[in-house]
């Protein structure tokens, strides 16, 4: 049941009436049973390793808790009769107790997803033919396996309480809008809302129509149209040279934002009809002017997933700080501080590439993005110094421009790696950006199976959707203005915490009159209805993130 299949648009519907029926108390119910019955509709024969990862770590959690909460108040009750250090040795024996569970139970998540997403593609390689057959991937396995973790770790580091109810927790892990593409919740941010019942409100139908209809334009009207043409390139990879392949990898950063950001504002959007706030997941990636603000800004939610529980947990390690150490006397003092926030960067871009899949390109994608952020690093003195010669000033608006247009550049060649078929592939890609293409403009042009009528389609859409991020741009600076917000990665910790609900455009919207709300909804809707790719032939269960 896709999102951009009718049979869910029927599904959500019956789960919003049926949710606003049923009495406050018992609304999380419907959402259990509403999400329980979507995975098992997709991902049937999967539906075991949801669970063992739901009970598991729920179990794990109130161990810990338990063991956490004992522990603080025995040294308070007997505060009198302990001595420092017999508080303190009881204070490590609860931790040793605590450490042992977290590490079993973030053995079991992450063995279950190594296991079922990255087992048998290395021991291919190695020769070892252990599996026969496909093996089934569960239906948003990083996704709910990331969330999970996640608030493990949160609660072994005492920032809240654990969930007591394996129902609601169930709920938690399962809630059937975020399942194939995200975000990654927070369980301090959406589990309450979740958790508790919501009433009827007109504003929330608005918000959240205006959400999914706008997901539905950018995944129907560009992402699967944009997508023939990247799919032949990608596809036939050597049969292709020169212009042809760099117009696939520039258009499949464009298809790839449309199709997943597409995604989640489609399951925002069904989460906000009843109310509930899930953290924005973007927020206009491509007007970054560097490649760690473009990573800032892009999957919002799994970048800090990796900020806070892979880059603090090693670059503030001991070892790591240590070594930092020693790397001063060596490089001196500014690279020398940058080694752990190198290594740092090297482990979570690792992550990141691996999350799309073990094989050796995404890998490659991975480390291509650290070493292209660290190197920014070490030379931005320089930089500045050659802005300084060339008499640039940065603030320039032509002059920034050309740092976005240079940065999604640097992004477009690094997805070569990411969507290219395999290694060998990608590499021949990357060389055949450099040999003119010798087929003929007109050949290629109908081999990508794109009339002139689509890419006429095209442009109009995509400049409609840059219009749009113009104004959420402007809209949210001028609010951060106001509030005071000091941009970058700081004034993002607010998307973190629930702030991300894109409230700036709702607002601007919620100004305007009646008759021109609604004429912008039926534009959308009409082009939608009109320009959307789907029909007998369209399969629109493929979300480029949805096994992820």
């Amino acid at each position: 049941m896709a999102f951009t299949s009718l049979a869910f648009l029927i599904f959500v519907t019956a789960v919003v009436i049926v949710y606003y029926l049923t009495p406050d108390r018992h609304k999380w119910i419907v959402l259990l049973l509403a999400s329980y019955g979507y995975y098992l509709q997709a991902s049937a024969k999967s539906f075991a390793f949801i669970l063992v990862t739901t009970v598991v770590t729920f179990y794990g959690a109130k161990y810990i808790d338990r063991e956490d909460k004992a522990q603080k108040a025995y040294a308070k009750a007997h505060k009198a009769e302990l001595s420092r250090d017999e508080r303190k040795a009881l204070k490590e024996a609860a931790n040793k107790k605590k450490k042992r569970i977290l590490t079993l139970v973030l053995v079991i998540d992450f063995g279950i997803l190594i296991v079922l997403k990255y087992f048998r593609y290395y021991l291919e390689v190695l020769g070892i033919g252990l599996f026969k057959g496909d093996i089934l991937i569960p239906l948003g396995i990083s996704f709910y396996t990331f969330q999970t973790t996640a608030y493990l770790i949160d609660v072994y580091r005492s920032k809240y309480d654990a969930d007591t109810d394996l129902a609601k927790f169930a709920l938690f892990v399962s809630f059937f809008p975020q399942i194939i593409q995200g975000p990654i919740a927070r369980h301090d941010q959406l589990a309450k809302q979740l958790y508790e019942g919501h009433p009827f409100r007109y504003a929330n139908l608005a918000h959240g129509s205006q959400l999914m209809l706008w997901g539905f334009f950018k995944k129907l009207v560009i992402a699967d149209r944009i997508g023939l043409l990247v799919g032949e390139v990608f596809t036939d990879w050597d049969q292709y040279t020169g212009w042809p392949v760099i117009l696939a990898a520039l258009c499949y950063s464009i298809q790839l934002y449309m199709d997943f950001s597409g995604g989640v504002d489609i399951a925002r959007g069904v989460a906000q009809l009843m109310g509930i706030d899930m953290t924005r997941n973007f927020r206009r990636p491509y007007f970054g002017d560097s490649l760690e603000e473009f990573w800032h800004r892009w999957h919002i939610s799994l970048s800090f997933w990796t900020r806070d529980y892979i880059f603090f947990t090693v670059a503030l390690s001991k070892p790591i700080g240590n070594l930092g150490k020693k790397a001063r006397k060596i490089f001196g003092d500014r690279i020398g501080k940058m080694v752990p926030v190198f290594i740092g960067n090297y482990l979570v871009f690792l992550c990141i590439g691996m999350w799309q899949g073990g094989e050796l390109q995404n890998v490659c994608y991975g480390l291509y993005n650290a070493t292209v952020i660290c190197l920014a690093d070490i030379l931005e003195p320089y930089f500045v110094k050659w802005l300084k010669v060339l008499h640039i000033n940065p603030s320039n608006k032509a002059w920034m421009a050309f740092k976005m247009i240079r940065t999604y550049c640097i992004v477009s060649f690094g997805r070569i790696f990411s969507n290219g078929k395999s290694f060998k592939a990608s590499i021949h890609m990357i060389k055949s950006l450099f040999i003119p293409y010798t087929g003929g403009f007109m050949n290629a042009y109908k081999e990508f199976a794109l009339t002139k009528y689509d890419y006429l389609v095209l442009a109009v859409a995509i400049f409609v959707v840059f219009l749009v991020s113009v104004k959420q741009e402007k809209l949210y600076n001028a609010k951060q203005a106001a509030s005071g917000g000091g941009g970058g990665i700081i004034e993002m910790a607010g998307d973190e915490e629930g702030a991300g609900t894109d409230a700036e455009m709702r607002e601007y919207l919620d100004k305007k009159s009646l008759a021109v709300r609604w004429g912008l909804y039926i534009l959308l809707f009409t082009a939608v209805l009109l320009f959307g790719i789907y029909g007998p032939s369209y399969d629109p269960a493929v979300f480029i993130y949805r096994e992820f």
